[in-house]
This record gives structure tokens, sequence and C-alpha cells, in this order.
């Protein structure tokens, strides 16, 4: 009788997030088929502001403006403190699955903020510092403006064809002239679908296996522990690993403060795509060095905060 209860209990909570999922994901999916196409060529995304803008653009909870950043990067045409700033504003499933619990809005609130905050000051000081270490700034694109004004003339039609080398967050192709439907739903029943099976494994294991008591002695046994373990929780480049963060903190088993320094390691897909660049190593290396160390910081800083 206790599994069915608990199969019951996790169902249920489940399906209270599914109409949230959906509602998301769907409002997701029209703002990459409307903008992120028009991300490439952005000269903003190249100028002072660029950590700013980079940083604004990563909060939107998903991991497709992350694969992005990381194309734009390997291109050259925004620098290195962009990239760290949209990968540590970036929070994939986290942000969908806290507002499915509204009684969380403090730390909502709190998370995107600080995320956003802490992606602008590291994005200004990783430009500073990867200049100073290497002495070389990403080139800017040269600007011709005979070859540009004929460049516009066709690239008015062509705009959607641009960025055909971009991927949404699940590899979904963004050059499509109609609204992808399919995608939101299946990408929101796959997330619905991995709830379960976290929720139904917590819950088997903190109230059958293991039982609540131990499982609180555990946790408030390695609660300095708890910020390196969400970085490394964090490192998978995985949408699994935001929604594992979160349910354990929404469960109690985290603390806001590990939380955070895993949420900001975890850059989702675009991780991966940066390290597919062959030529690229020592950015490859200053960028998972800089989101390590800055994460493992926010994580002890934040700690403290109980909420």
């Amino acid at each position: 009788m206790e599994y069915w209860e608990v199969f019951c209990e996790a169902m249920l909570d489940s399906l209270k997030i599914l109409p949230l999922l959906l509602a998301v994901y769907f409002l997701i999916e029209f703002v990459e088929y409307k903008w992120a196409v028009k991300l490439r060529n952005n000269r903003f995304l190249r100028g002072k502001a660029s950590p700013v803008i980079a940083a604004l653009f990563g909060s939107v909870p998903q991991c497709g403006f992350s694969v992005v950043a990381a194309d734009l990067f390997a291109q050259g045409i925004i620098p290195i403190g962009a990239l760290l700033a949209v990968f540590i504003s970036t929070s994939d499933e986290a942000l969908p699955l806290l507002l499915a619990h509204p009684q969380n809005w403090l730390s909502i609130i709190i998370l995107v903020v600080a995320k956003i905050v802490i992606a602008i000051t590291v994005g200004y000081l990783a430009n500073a510092m990867f200049h100073l270490l290497y002495r070389r700034k990403v080139p800017a694109q040269p600007i011709n403006k005979e070859h540009n004004h004929n460049e516009e003339e066709h690239h008015h039609d062509d705009e959607v064809k641009t960025i055909s080398v971009h991927d949404g967050c699940c590899h979904h192709s963004l050059d499509e002239k109609r609204f992808n439907w399919k995608h939101p739903l299946l990408h929101s029943l796959k997330i619905w679908a991995f709830i379960v099976v976290v929720s139904l494994l917590f819950g088997f294991v903190a109230d059958i296996w293991v039982g609540e008591e131990r499982l609180a002695a555990f946790l408030s046994s390695s609660f300095w522990l708890q910020p390196l373990l969400a970085v490394v929780v964090g490192l998978v480049p995985n949408c699994a690993a935001s929604v594992v963060l979160t349910e354990l903190y929404l469960m109690g088993g985290l603390r806001f403060g590990a939380l955070l320094g895993g949420l900001c390691v975890n850059a989702g897909l675009g991780l991966i795509f940066l390290l597919r660049q062959k030529h690229l190593w020592r950015e490859k290396l200053f960028v998972i060095s800089w989101l390590i160390a800055i994460s493992v910081l926010v994580g002890y800083s934040f700690l403290w905060l109980a909420i």
C-alpha cells in the first residue's frame, strides 16, 4: 500500500505541473521562432553592452540561446564574456518548475536577479581577463558599406536561412517558416516524464527505502558539501541536471545556495556545442574553469540563505 501511495502522490504532483510546462514551452518556442534568427547579425552583441544583452537573453528559461551563443562565439561574433554571461544566466528547466510552485516566489525572484547580476559581472571580468592573458580581442566583423548594401537587398527575403546552422534546445530546426507546435508539446511531455521518474525515485527513497529521518540526517551531515555536489551535477550538459537540482530543492533536500551554484554552471547543450569546436582549446579551458570557479563561489556565498 505504501508503494501505491507514493506512486499516486508523485503522479498527482506531476500532473499539476504539466499545464504550466505546456504554456511556458509554447511561449519559448514562439520567442525562438520570432527572434532567435535575428541574433546573429545584431551589432550590439559585439559592443561594450554585450554581457548585459547576453545575460538578459540567457535568462530565458531554455537552452536554445546557449547553443546559439556558443555558435556565435565560435564564429568570432560575440566576445567570451558574452558567452559566459549566457551560460551563467540560463536556467534551463529550473524556472518553469519553480513557477509551478508560486509559494516559492521569493526564491524565483532572487534566483533570476542573482543569476543576471552574476552573469553581467562575470561577463565584463572575463572579457578583461581574457584580453589581459592572451592579448587578443574577439575580432569585430569588417564593415564594408558597399558590400553590406548589396547584402541587405538579398538578406531580407532570406533572413531565416542565415541561422540555418543554429538549433533549438533539442536540436530541432529554427529555420522553418511555420511555427513548430510539435516541438514544445513533445519537449513538455519529455520533461514531465522525467519529473515523474525523479519524483517516484525520490519518493521511494525518502518515504520507503531510506526513510525521512535518515535522509534528513544525511542531508544535514553533507551541508558543506552541497555546493560542490550541485556543481558536479550542474556540469552534466543536459536539461535533466537542472530538473534534478530543482526537484531536490523543492523537496527540501538542497539549500538555495547549492541550487544557485549548480544552475550557474549548468549551460545545457551550449557547453556541448562549444566543446565540439576543435580550434578553441584555450577558450574552452577558460570558459569551463570560470564556470566552475564562479559557481562554487556563488554556491558557498549563498549557502547561508534559508529560503
